[in-house]
C-alpha cells in the first residue's frame, strides 16, 4: 500500500514503485538519477517543453517530477494515423536537436532516448505530446533511436500491417523526422531489434526474448521486400 495520496501510475511500461503525488510524480532514486536530472535540466534550457522538469527529492529520497497530464498507451499498436506517426517523428526530431550540445553527446550525435515506443509518450487528443521515461537514455546516434522508434510506432513484424503498407509508414515517419526512406534505415530497424534481442538474453528474460526473435525473423524474411518498396518510391 502507497502512502495516502499517492496514486499507482499506470498505463506503459511503468518502473516498479512510481507514484503520482497531486501534480508530481515521484519514481526512486537509481544510479542514472543524476545524468537524467541533467539532461531533462538541459532540455528545458534549450526551449524543449516536451519532457517533465526535475523538481528535486522528497523526504522518502525518491525523484521528483513534474506531471505530465493525458494518456499514455498500455500496449503497441500498429493502427496509428499518418498524422500521429508524423507527430511522434517531429517530436523526436525536436528532442535530438535539443540534446546535440549537451556535454555528453560529444562523442555521438545526440542523447538518444533508447525507448522511444508509444508507451513512453504521452497522448492528448490522439495525438503525442510529451516524452518520458529516460532511465536509459545515452549518448549515441540518430539513426540508433529512430530505427527503434519505427519498429514501436509502426509495430513492424508479425502484429503489424504487411509489408507494402510498412514501406508507406515508414515513408510518413522519416519524411517527418527529416531523413530519407531507404535501406539504411530498414537496416537500422534490425539492428535495433537485434540488440534488444541481445540484451533480453542477457538479462534472461527467455520469455519476452522469444517475441523479440521472431519479430527479428519477420524483419529479416521482408527486408528486401521494404528496402525495394522504399526504394521504389525514391
Amino acid at each position: 500500500m502507497g502512502d495516502v495520496g499517492e496514486e499507482p501510475l499506470g498505463g506503459g511500461r511503468v518502473t516498479a514503485g512510481v507514484v503520482r503525488v497531486g501534480e508530481t510524480v515521484r519514481r526512486p532514486r537509481t544510479e542514472r538519477s543524476d545524468f537524467v536530472a541533467s539532461l531533462l535540466a538541459h532540455l528545458r534550457a534549450r526551449g524543449f517543453d516536451a519532457a517533465p522538469t526535475v523538481l528535486g527529492i522528497d523526504a522518502r529520497g525518491r525523484d521528483v517530477l513534474e506531471f505530465i497530464d493525458g494518456r499514455v498507451p498500455p500496449e503497441l499498436d500498429g493502427s496509428y494515423s499518418n498524422e500521429t506517426l508524423s507527430a511522434a517523428a517531429r517530436l523526436i526530431r525536436r528532442y535530438h536537436d535539443a540534446t546535440a550540445d549537451f556535454a555528453v553527446a560529444r562523442t555521438a550525435e545526440v542523447i538518444c532516448h533508447n525507448d522511444l515506443s508509444p508507451c513512453n509518450f504521452v497522448f492528448r487528443g490522439g495525438s503525442p505530446v510529451a516524452l518520458i521515461d529516460f532511465d536509459v537514455a545515452a549518448p549515441g546516434w540518430r539513426l540508433d533511436d529512430v530505427g527503434y522508434a519505427l519498429f514501436l510506432w509502426l509495430n513492424l513484424g508479425t502484429d503489424g500491417p504487411a509489408p507494402p503498407e510498412q514501406a508507406r509508414r515508414i515513408r510518413v515517419f522519416c519524411a517527418a523526422y527529416g531523413i530519407s526512406a531507404d535501406e539504411r534505415v530498414v537496416r537500422a530497424v534490425a539492428d535495433a531489434v537485434a540488440r534488444n534481442l541481445d540484451r533480453l538474453r542477457a538479462s534472461g528474460r527467455a520469455g519476452d526474448a522469444e517475441w523479440w526473435q521472431k519479430q527479428l525473423e519477420w524483419i529479416t524474411v521482408h527486408r528486401r521486400d521494404l528496402g525495394e518498396a522504399l526504394d521504389g518510391d525514391a
